[in-house]
């Protein structure tokens, strides 16, 4: 299973990114560069990932230290001065469309909590490893406290029949906020925040797309494959069509793929190791 999981990881830690840059780009082309070719602002995107992906992964991992609390507290602002427009009515009717269409159809859903299958990967950088579940518990609750936080003010502060991507959602929250006469138009100070932290996140999951095919062929330097991944990242991207391609890809396979391949075979694989492991130790313990 190694070699197959491998590649399923690999074209899920690629998708994703390309998703990322595609959604994000396309929101910076329509609020502040009209005029300019989206190339140009992808381009930005996969340039900024490959000279951040020539560092190691504790300069990354330190960055992101500076960057989450930012983008954190960036949420709770948005919350906190959103309170004024929010209409409790906009919740109802409780489970919209019904049990079926809210659980069942809405599993795919789950898809935000996707992140958890970096976790999979990060047990070999930790200095301590008996810290690892410690340090899961508390990446899924943040994770679970931001999306919750989002959700909340898009959901109380637009019309349901309002139809928006997450990040253009909140950024329209942001252009109603305004502190005094002197400080208005903070939506640029936001976008700052969001282009850094999309940065860090596309650099991240290349690194472990990296890391990924490096265990998998056994190569010694993979300082080359920077280069060659993200050079492959934009041929993508950039291929006529492609960005409502990755539009339907996303929606219709992709999400109920990863799902599959995360909660699915990923936890089959972790009991069936456990359950070796423990058969392994007690065939040593009689020894």
């Amino acid at each position: 299973m190694k070699i197959i999981m491998g590649i399923l990881y690999i074209s899920f830690l690629l998708i994703v990114p390309m998703f990322v840059i595609k959604n994000f780009s396309e929101n910076l082309q329509l609020i502040y560069f009209r005029t300019s070719p989206l190339i140009f602002i992808v381009l930005f995107f996969i340039v900024s990932s490959t000279i951040a992906n020539k560092f190691s992964i504790k300069v990354l991992a330190k960055a992101n230290l500076i960057i989450i609390p930012i983008v954190f507290i960036s949420i709770i602002v948005i919350l906190l001065s959103s309170i004024k427009n929010f209409s409790p009515q906009r919740v109802f009717p409780i489970l919209g469309y019904g049990v079926n269409e809210t659980f069942f159809k809405g599993l795919a859903n789950l898809f935000s909590f996707s992140g958890i299958g970096y976790l999979l990967f990060l047990n070999p950088f930790i200095n301590k490893t008996t810290e690892f579940k410690k340090i899961s518990i508390i990446s899924i609750i943040i994770s679970g406290i931001y999306l919750f936080l989002s959700v909340t003010c898009i959901l109380l502060s637009l019309a349901f029949t309002f139809k928006s991507g997450e990040s253009f959602s909140l950024y329209l929250l942001t252009r109603n906020l305004e502190y005094g006469r002197f400080i208005q138009r903070i939506d640029a100070v936001f976008i700052l925040i969001w282009i850094i932290s999309t940065i860090s996140y596309i650099s991240i999951a290349i690194y472990f797309c990296i890391y990924i095919f490096k265990k998998l062929t056994k190569i010694c330097d993979s300082s080359s494959m920077n280069y060659t991944v993200n050079l492959f990242i934009l041929t993508l991207l950039i291929l006529p069509g492609n960005f409502a391609t990755i539009n339907n890809l996303i929606g219709k396979i992709f999400k109920f793929s990863s799902l599959i391949l995360i909660f699915g075979l990923s936890i089959i694989i972790l009991i069936l190791a456990n359950l070796k492991l423990k058969i392994i130790n007690n065939k040593k313990g009689k020894v």
